[in-house]
């Protein structure tokens, strides 16, 4: 089965959010979060408006919609925590609650280093290697429907039933990438 990079980025301007509540710390680890105090606040910038999207998940602002969420459940995904979230817009005086913060458990090093160009920007091997074209290795991601991809733990991977899934909903703004056209 064929994997993809999964990324919000259709929706623009996307708001901006100040200070998150966790810091960067725990989301992109790949290990299980406990301890954590519900609702987590999430406070828009009013210096940078812009649209709320489905999806935000650098490692800071681990954040999903709730129409996104039961699309992954829909596609058996059930690798993710989830936790209450509540991003506050303090111009409108609004609280959108339709959003969960969210932790996805496990690091797959599915990446085939031999086919993808590396930009040559980073000497890691792991967590935050600079990808210009990647290649996933379909026998290591073959059992896993969403994971983070070990070797940069920024990239979002899913396989087709999740990305069909996310499209026959028409969830605006979500963007899936053939690994050989993604870089980051």
């Amino acid at each position: 089965m064929k994997h993809f990079v999964m990324s919000c980025n259709g929706i623009y301007p996307n708001a901006a959010i100040n200070d998150p509540p966790l810091g960067m710390a725990p989301w992109m680890s790949g290990h299980p979060i406990s301890n954590v105090s519900t609702p987590l606040i999430y406070t828009l910038d009013p210096q940078r408006p812009g649209n709320l999207v489905p999806f935000y998940y650098d490692s800071a602002y681990p954040l999903m919609r709730d129409d996104l969420i039961e699309a992954l459940h829909a596609a058996g995904v059930d690798n993710i925590q989830f936790f209450d979230a509540v991003i506050r817009d303090t111009i409108k005086n609004q609280d959108h609650t339709n959003f969960k913060a969210f932790n996805i458990v496990g690091l797959v090093s599915a990446a085939d280093m031999n086919k993808s160009t590396l930009m040559g920007t980073s000497d890691s091997e792991m967590i935050d290697v600079d990808f210009d074209s990647l290649a996933i290795d379909e026998k290591r991601a073959s059992q896993f429907k969403l994971f983070r991809l070990a070797e940069n733990v920024s990239a979002v991977i899913v396989d087709e039933v999740v990305k069909n899934e996310i499209e026959r909903r028409e969830i605006p703004g979500m963007v899936f990438y053939d690994p050989s056209d993604w870089s980051g």
